[in-house]
């Protein structure tokens, strides 16, 4: 089991540094766009390319903070349950969270071959949908392992006795 945790780690760890590396792009894209513009020969299709970014960096970055436990957490209300009834929340959410990412995942799966049979791209660039919500699909199926390692973690930290 802590291969498989350190695998999912590595991969969530992978999908930020993708996510990051994206962001920098759209940050260039953006300042050269403003300055093109300001010059008068704006970068075309950049606001798809800012766009179709944002997407894939909000996606890849989900698994590694949900590892991280970076996303905003409600401790408080943590010291107002017993330690069983925190923990039986834990799991229920966490199980909730695996369903619902799977879930949205499949979608993005179906929605990937319905673009990819319709041809859909973008109005400006051309650029393919199908690809991006591959990419998608899959940062979903990750956060789901990353849930399940969660779980793991939390079922052997003991807290629930």
């Amino acid at each position: 089991m802590k291969r498989f945790m350190t695998v999912v780690y590595r991969l969530d760890l992978s999908f930020q540094i993708v996510a990051g590396v994206i962001l920098a792009f759209m940050m260039g894209v953006t300042l050269t766009d403003v300055i093109m513009r300001f010059l008068g020969k704006p970068i075309i299709g950049s606001i798809e390319l800012v766009c179709f970014s944002g997407a894939v960096v909000i996606g890849f970055a989900i698994p590694y903070s949900s590892w991280s436990k970076a996303h905003i957490y409600v401790d408080f209300l943590q010291d107002t349950f017993p330690k069983r009834v925190w923990f039986i929340l834990q799991v229920f959410t966490r199980s909730i969270g695996i369903l619902l990412f799977l879930f949205i995942g499949l979608n993005f799966i179906f929605y990937s071959f319905n673009l990819m049979k319709t041809g859909e791209v973008s109005a400006g660039l051309k650029i393919p949908y199908y690809p991006i919500t591959f990419g998608l699909a899959l940062s979903c199926f990750l956060e789901s392992l990353t849930l399940f390692c969660d779980l793991v973690k939390l079922f052997k930290a003991g807290d629930h006795e």
